[in-house]
């Protein structure tokens, strides 16, 4: 082999080594070295073809057409190839859930793979097992639910739909049909159910009052939480009728409040507002009353007499004060009268119409009153006790100039 040969050979054996094509056709100039360049050539396509392929493995293209039977050196890299795809395949049936594949022909790899598909498979089955104890509860808790007096409603947290509701509510609220409510009183109660939005941590307490006409309403009491139903959010809203306790609530608190005898508001009722309107900085005026001769009727007529009095001038009092007063007994034959927005000449020509009012109504013994008034402005500093001394004072002042006439 003459040098010029042997550089272009060794030429395109370092293009070959560096994966640079023969793209150039080179004749040899010795016929005996043609076969050897043909060996080259062929040499370069199959590395060639090799890289290529080597290149789409590595950027993940597995569905890249591999080198054809002709090259032999790609052999390795097709098997790779095949075994790539294979993988790929079972990973995404272990993605869909199919646990039954294993890998043995990657090393640790396949360790690490088929140790993770084992834990899958595990955790899905313990999942599945607290799915299926989940839903045994859920029906455990709809019978017990059923079984409830009270009413139960369950709301999507999505979109407030009604996703659950037990026997009670059903019985309660809807007719046989189980989507007509029984009256349109319970719609704002619905509304407010369905309405309803939580954080996680809340929890609402409500109250609604359903008027029906009359006498008759339903009081209930709402309570709501967060709750998982069925695997998504939710609110569970536990509704109580507490009318009963409601009605009985406002008797005591009447009672508290009322004087038995004349049914009037007590001293304690009267107190309590005193210092609430002293406080509001409002203007009003104190009038306190005193009923004369109530000691002599109780003496010589009985204590009938003396009851009778007193539920008289009470329902008299109540005839000529507004709604927006406050009449109240403060014990014995002391009845104070809380007068809002209303001045002292007003109030004192008020009294003196109640005083000729129980003189026509007098027939065993005299009834008539004394009476002081004060009045309050708003900015005046003054205490509970200072406004009732101050009419007590004037009160009495009346009460000793009627003795003195006489």
């Amino acid at each position: 082999m003459n040098k010029r040969d042997s550089d272009i050979l060794i030429q395109q054996i370092r293009n070959i080594v560096r994966n640079k094509p023969l793209t150039e056709e080179i004749k040899l100039s010795s016929e005996e070295n043609v076969d050897l360049q043909d060996a080259m050539d062929y040499l370069s396509t199959c590395l060639l073809e090799c890289n290529i392929f080597l290149n789409h493995l590595r950027l993940g293209d597995l569905d890249v057409q591999p080198p054809g039977r002709h090259n032999f050196f790609a052999g390795s890299l097709k098997e790779l190839h095949a075994a790539l795809r294979h993988l790929t395949w079972q990973a995404n049936q272990v993605a869909n859930g199919d646990y039954n594949h294993k890998v043995s022909f990657l090393g640790d790899f396949s360790t690490s793979f088929n140790q993770m598909i084992q834990q899958l498979d595990e955790r899905e089955a313990q999942l599945k097992k607290q799915s299926d104890m989940l839903s045994q509860m859920l029906v455990f808790m709809e019978s017990v639910m059923d079984g409830l007096n009270d009413c139960i409603i369950v709301t999507s947290k999505e979109n407030g739909d009604i996703v659950y509701m037990n026997k009670s509510a059903e019985k309660n609220f809807y007719d046989v049909d189980g989507h007509t409510l029984h009256s349109e009183q319970y719609a704002e109660l619905f509304t407010y159910i369905q309405d309803l939005h939580l954080e996680n941590s809340e929890e609402a307490i409500s109250e609604f009052s359903c008027d029906f006409g009359g006498l008759n309403k339903q009081i209930f009491q709402v309570h709501s939480y967060t709750v998982q139903w069925n695997k998504q959010p939710a609110y569970a809203h536990y509704i109580v009728d507490a009318t009963e306790e409601k009605v009985h609530q406002e008797q005591m608190e009447e009672m508290a409040y009322t004087d038995a005898l004349t049914g009037l508001y007590n001293r304690r009722f009267c107190l309590e507002n005193l210092e609430r309107i002293i406080k509001e900085n409002l203007d009003f005026s104190f009038c306190m009353i005193d009923l004369d001769g109530l000691k002599y009727a109780n003496d010589n007529f009985g204590h009938n007499a003396g009851d009778t009095y007193l539920i008289n001038v009470a329902k008299t009092i109540l005839q000529i004060t507004r709604s927006v007063d406050f009449v109240c007994r403060l014990g014995g034959d002391e009845i104070a009268i809380l007068f809002l927005n209303c001045k002292e000449s007003t109030i004192i020509n008020k009294m003196e119409h109640l005083n000729r009012i129980l003189a026509e109504q007098s027939s065993d013994f005299p009834m008539s009153i004394s009476y002081g008034v004060f009045q309050v402005e708003k900015g005046m500093k003054i205490t509970v006790e200072d406004v009732m001394q101050q009419a007590d004072e004037k009160m009495y002042t009346l009460k000793k100039s009627k003795k003195i006439s006489r």
